[in-house]
C-alpha cells in the first residue's frame, strides 16, 4: 500500500516498480545488493531526494546532462498548415450525412476582391465602402429636377468677401501682408512730415543703462600710483595669534562660588515647565489585561454577532440570475425618522 516505507525490503519474488519517466533524474541508482551490504543510509533514490550521497558521486550526478523531454510523446504528432485531423475519424463519422445547417455554415465567405466588376471600382474609389458606380444610359439622358439643380450649384461667397492678395499668399499667410510701396511714397520727401521723422528714429537706450563690463578690468594710472593710508595698512595686516601658553580647559571653582546661594528669582526661573492640569501621558503599546476581562463570559448575542457571515459560494451564485434582485418588500419599505436623519449629508461651512 501507499503507507509502506520505500526503504522496506521487497518480498522475495516481487518485482520492483519501475520509476515513471517524469520522476527520473540522472545519477547512481543503488541496487538491492548494495542496500543489503551498506544499509538504507547510503541509498540514492531515483526521485527528487538524495540521501547520504558522497561529494564525488554528487559532482558526477550534477555533471550529467539533464534528461531531454523534447523526444517524449505527449500525444499525436501534429504539423501546422495542413488538413490533417488531430484524432482519427471513426467510420461512423465518415459515413454520416451533414444537416442543412451544417452545410450552410460550411460555405466559405464570399471574397469580394476577386470579382471583376467590383475590383476596378474598388481601386479607383480609394478603397471606400461606397464604390463609384457608373451612371446608366437612362440617367445620362434624363433631366434633373429643380431640387437637384439647386443642390448642384456651387456655394457662393458672401457679399463682403475679398480675395487674398498675391503677396498675402506668398508671405506664409501672415495677417499683415507685404505690400509694394507706391511711386508717390517712393518720391515723397521725408522732411515734409515731422511725425514720419519721429517714427523713423531708432529707440534710444535708457539713461541709466550700463553695458556689460569686460572680464579683465584695466587699472588706471592714478590707481596704480596711489598710496594707501595708515588705516588701510592697519586693516590689511593679518590677525596675530599667540602661540601660547593657553589656559587649561578645566579650572578650579572659587570657594565663594561654591558656597553661594541662588535667589528666589533664579530658583523660580530654574523650575521646569509643568504639565497642563488633566494631562495624560501616552499609553503603552502593550498593556496587561485585567482578571475580570480574562474571566468574562460572552453572551449568546455577542457570540452570534462575532460569527462570520455565511455567504453562498460564487460558483453557485453566478448561475442565479435573481441573486442581486431587490425584493418588492424592500422597495415599498419606508425608512424611520432616524435613518432619514442619518442619510442627510453633512452641512459644511463655506
Amino acid at each position: 500500500s501507499s503507507g509502506i516505507n520505500a526503504e522496506w525490503p521487497l518480498r522475495p519474488g516481487a518485482a520492483k516498480a519501475q520509476e515513471p519517466w517524469y520522476n527520473q533524474r540522472p545519477g547512481r541508482i543503488a541496487n538491492d545488493y548494495e542496500d543489503e551490504e551498506t544499509g538504507s543510509h547510503s541509498k540514492v533514490y531515483t526521485g527528487r531526494t538524495t540521501v547520504a550521497m558522497g561529494v564525488r558521486e554528487r559532482i558526477e550526478t550534477l555533471a550529467k546532462p539533464k534528461l531531454s523531454r523534447s523526444t517524449l510523446s505527449y500525444g499525436p504528432s501534429l504539423s501546422w498548415g495542413n488538413q490533417q485531423t488531430m484524432w482519427e475519424l471513426t467510420p461512423g463519422a465518415r459515413s454520416a450525412q451533414p444537416s442543412e445547417r451544417i452545410m450552410l455554415l460550411s460555405q466559405p465567405k464570399k471574397n469580394m476582391s476577386t470579382q471583376e466588376d467590383l475590383k476596378p471600382q474598388w481601386e479607383y474609389s480609394c478603397g471606400r465602402q461606397s464604390p463609384i458606380i457608373q451612371p446608366t444610359p437612362g440617367a445620362r439622358v434624363s433631366g434633373a429636377s429643380d431640387r437637384i439643380s439647386q443642390l448642384s450649384q456651387p456655394k457662393h461667397p458672401p457679399g463682403g468677401y475679398t480675395e487674398n492678395r498675391p503677396m498675402f499668399e506668398f508671405s506664409c499667410g501672415r495677417i499683415s501682408p507685404i505690400m509694394e510701396p507706391t511711386k508717390a511714397a517712393k518720391s515723397a520727401a521725408p522732411e515734409t512730415r515731422d511725425r514720419t521723422q519721429q517714427l523713423a528714429k531708432p529707440k534710444k537706450v535708457h539713461g541709466a543703462y550700463e553695458a556689460n563690463r569686460e572680464v579683465q578690468t584695466v587699472l588706471s594710472g592714478a590707481a596704480k600710483a596711489a598710496r594707501p593710508t595708515e588705516r588701510l595698512e592697519q586693516l590689511a595686516e593679518s590677525k596675530k595669534r599667540p602661540a601660547g601658553p593657553f589656559r587649561e580647559p578645566e579650572w578650579p571653582v572659587a570657594s565663594k562660588a561654591m558656597k553661594g546661594q541662588a535667589s528666589e528669582r533664579v530658583r523660580e526661573l530654574s523650575r521646569s515647565k509643568g504639565l497642563v492640569e488633566g494631562f495624560q501621558g501616552n499609553r503603552d503599546v502593550q498593556w496587561n489585561v485585567g482578571k475580570s476581562a480574562k474571566q468574562a463570559v460572552a453572551t449568546r448575542r455577542i457570540e452570534e454577532l462575532s460569527g462570520p457571515i455565511q455567504r453562498e459560494s460564487m460558483d453557485n451564485v453566478q448561475f442565479n440570475p435573481d441573486v442581486f434582485k431587490v425584493s418588492d418588500a424592500a422597495m415599498k419599505a419606508k425608512p424611520s425618522s432616524r435613518i432619514e436623519e442619518l442619510a442627510q449629508p453633512i452641512i459644511r461651512k463655506s
